[in-house]
């Protein structure tokens, strides 16, 4: 029996049909027109917290990357050098970048006391490792990693590598090793009018050779900075490796500049710059970009220009 015969003929009618081959009442009483369904419609399930949870899941798989690789810097700093970052450039640098990258202040404490053995080791000992390649146009690329497993991490290089059309091969030639510190110009902070409010490059360039340095050249503007200080540069202080972080202390204490970088790196040959194409250019921001999404590398040097 139909709904429409319902309609026609009344609920008394419809009563006298036996209840096997009746329709649900509530159906009949609240619906007007032609029934397919008795049933509630169901929704997508596309709610606010579903996008909201998947948001916040990747989030945190970022930082739990972001923290992982900071740990492991921290941990492989402290064994080479020490535990003390004020004798130890690297650890130093470490710490300050872990830092910047809003790694907590429990996760950098734990992985000091592991690198020290206290707690929470896992047995693996962590190496490392320098990777060379050949990049777009004839470039050079240098491949800094830290590793439990080296025939894992070649091969997710490897792998990297061969998606952009690059390989592994003798690179290292191109570059120097040099320790890198980079600092930003700050206003003085007892400026008068015979003082002048900002300090030019000459004084910047004096103080660095006084405390140490061997080189110095003015990079980018400072993004963090706000105000006016956002129009100034960035200098890259370069210096004897064994002589960072006493330098970068010195520049600190005795001239106040802000301390953005330091650490000890890959440094470009001035006379192996390599000067890309914009389609290969494209292809060393993809190199790189892959790179850096491997857990075990912690940094990657070029000589593309």
């Amino acid at each position: 029996m139909s709904a429409r015969t319902v309609r026609r003929f009344g609920l008394e009618a419809y009563s006298a049909i036996p209840r096997r081959r009746r329709l649900p009442e509530l159906a009949v009483q609240s619906c007007p027109c032609r029934l397919f369904a008795n049933s509630l419609p169901t929704r997508s399930g596309h709610n606010k917290w579903s996008t909201i949870k998947h948001t916040k899941f990747a989030n945190d798989a970022v930082k739990n990357m972001t923290a992982m690789k900071h740990s492991r810097a921290i941990i492989a700093a402290a064994k080479i050098g020490g535990p003390d970052p004020a004798s130890n450039a690297r650890l130093y640098s470490a710490i300050e970048a872990a830092k910047k990258a809003s790694v907590t202040k429990k996760t950098i404490e734990s992985a000091l006391r592991r690198a020290a053995g206290i707690g929470g080791n896992d047995g693996k000992a962590l190496e490392n490792v320098t990777y060379e390649a050949i990049g777009p146009g004839g470039s050079a690329i240098v491949i800094e990693a830290l590793t439990d497993n080296k025939a894992r991490t070649v091969t997710s290089v490897r792998t990297c590598l061969t998606k952009q059309a690059c390989q592994l091969g003798p690179a290292l030639f191109f570059f120097d090793r040099k320790g890198v510190i980079r600092i930003a110009k700050r206003t003085i902070p007892d400026a008068t009018e015979a003082t002048p409010a900002v300090i030019e490059f000459d004084v910047i360039f004096e103080h660095a050779i006084e405390a140490g340095a061997e080189d110095i050249e003015p990079l980018g503007p400072d993004e963090e900075a706000e105000g006016p200080e956002a129009e100034l540069p960035v200098y890259e202080i370069l210096v004897d490796p064994v002589d960072t972080a006493k330098v970068a202390q010195e520049m600190k204490d005795s001239y106040g500049y802000d301390i953005k970088e330091m650490g000890i790196e890959y440094v470009p040959k001035k006379d192996s710059l390599v000067e890309l194409s914009d389609p290969q250019g494209e292809t060393m921001r993809k190199v790189v970009e892959l790179l850096n999404e491997i857990d075990d590398v912690q940094d990657v040097y070029t000589n593309a220009s």
